[in-house]
């Protein structure tokens, strides 16, 4: 699977790419774009134009339809597969730019219980999402980050993505499932609390709670208020500081045996979450 990126340009405006990830069914890269217009062609893939730059003047189109508007930061299109669309703005703008595979589209519409199984998703100019403005602002950092995003995290993101636009922006309406029962959380939970030294994959964690990947992400946070990545690095950072606490481990023995990937890694979540260096929990011991 491949990912172009390229536009057919109309007098020729300058688009600058910027870093480029692709994580299985999701690719996503940084554009910076100049003023004037832009053709997009058509894709197999779906796409969704997040701004994070402006206010600026915009004409686009997609399908027949036809919009001007101000843009502004956290306003998106969403182009499905086989659709043609052109964005033509008035000054320079900046994006991410995200492809989502039809059959990984088609596959979580499946795992959802969506009519028919199939991920039928409408053209959508202009639209605002609070969800989807976290998920693309979480994918905007990690494309940023010096170093490739771990596994659950991505694949956290990919399938909350995909999950959400087959949900909210889907030609028909259906309504799945609302929360997690109390032992399927239980499951879930004591899996994690017994593995948190492991590389936790979304699909295991799907296999202990018995629904599928996207039912999990959907509803585990409908259920706990938070992400499935966000509740095991919570547990990780949590388990990390009593054993500093202990005084019996070094940072990087610790950070090791609670599925960090290096002393650093834990150190940033744990200065995120707790407030302090594992190196302050450590003089505290």
């Amino acid at each position: 699977m491949t990912y172009p990126f390229k536009f057919t340009h109309v007098d020729r405006p300058l688009i600058e790419y910027g870093a480029f990830r692709q994580w299985g069914g999701m690719a996503a890269r940084l554009v910076q774009a100049s003023a004037g217009r832009h053709c997009g062609g058509s894709f197999d893939d779906h796409r969704l134009i997040f701004y994070t730059a402006g206010p600026t003047q915009t004409e686009c189109g997609c399908d027949g339809i036809i919009q001007r508007r101000l843009q502004i930061p956290a306003d998106f299109d969403v182009v499905p597969a086989g659709y043609d669309g052109f964005w033509e703005d008035e000054s320079p703008t900046a994006m991410v730019s995200v492809r989502l595979d039809r059959d990984f589209m088609t596959q979580t519409a499946a795992d959802l219980g969506a009519p028919g199984g199939r991920a039928e998703i409408a053209p959508k100019l202009g639209a605002r999402d609070p969800l989807v403005e976290h998920i693309l602002r979480a994918l905007a950092a990690e494309l940023e980050a010096p170093a490739p995003v771990g596994r659950l995290y991505a694949d956290s993101l990919a399938v909350a993505l995909a999950s959400r636009l087959i949900q909210g922006f889907s030609m028909t309406r259906w309504r799945s499932r609302q929360t997690l029962s109390k032992p399927q959380l239980r499951r879930l939970v004591d899996y994690v609390e017994g593995n948190l030294e492991a590389e936790l994959t979304l699909s295991e964690l799907a296999m202990v709670t018995g629904v599928s990947v996207p039912h999990l992400t959907t509803l585990f946070r409908r259920t706990m208020g938070q992400s499935v990545h966000r509740f095991v690095v919570e547990r990780r950072v949590q388990r990390a500081r009593s054993l500093l606490l202990g005084g019996e481990r070094s940072v990087a023995q610790v950070a090791l045996q609670t599925g960090f990937s290096h002393q650093s890694h834990l150190a940033r979540w744990m200065k995120r979450m707790l407030g302090v260096t594992p190196s302050e929990i450590l003089r505290e011991a």
